[in-house]
């Protein structure tokens, strides 16, 4: 067993030797007219924890993190096996390449997950 310190002011978790935490977050994302509808989808045997937070990148030659001036309340949600949630963002994007990161929590360490898009 070993202790892993996730980083920022996130929390530290367990997890086993040679087993790092797989999770995974099915994401879907859909740019509309003054917002953005995103999709997240548990499809572990398992729950995963989360929270309400949406990070937005923009590709400008490299990964460029957006500030749509949204503050997100630090809200943890569960989702059970198969559950489906929806956010939506009021952002405006102009046509490019740009990408959705969601954290999922697995046994108190951080997993990020990214789902790329384009806006035509």
């Amino acid at each position: 067993m070993k202790i892993v310190k996730v980083p920022s002011k996130d929390r530290v978790g367990i997890i086993n030797v040679g087993a790092p935490p797989e999770v995974e977050l099915d994401i879907d994302v859909k740019p509309r007219k003054g917002e953005l509808v995103v999709w997240i989808t548990n499809p572990n045997t398992f729950k995963v924890e989360t929270d309400n937070e949406i990070e937005l990148y923009e590709y400008v030659g490299f990964w460029q993190r957006l500030d749509p001036g949204i503050v997100f309340l630090n809200r943890k949600i569960v989702l059970i096996p198969g559950e489906t949630i929806e956010q939506k963002l009021p952002v405006e994007l102009t046509p490019g390449r740009y990408k959705v990161v969601k954290v999922a929590y697995v046994n108190g360490a951080k997993v990020r997950v990214e789902k790329e898009f384009t806006v035509r």
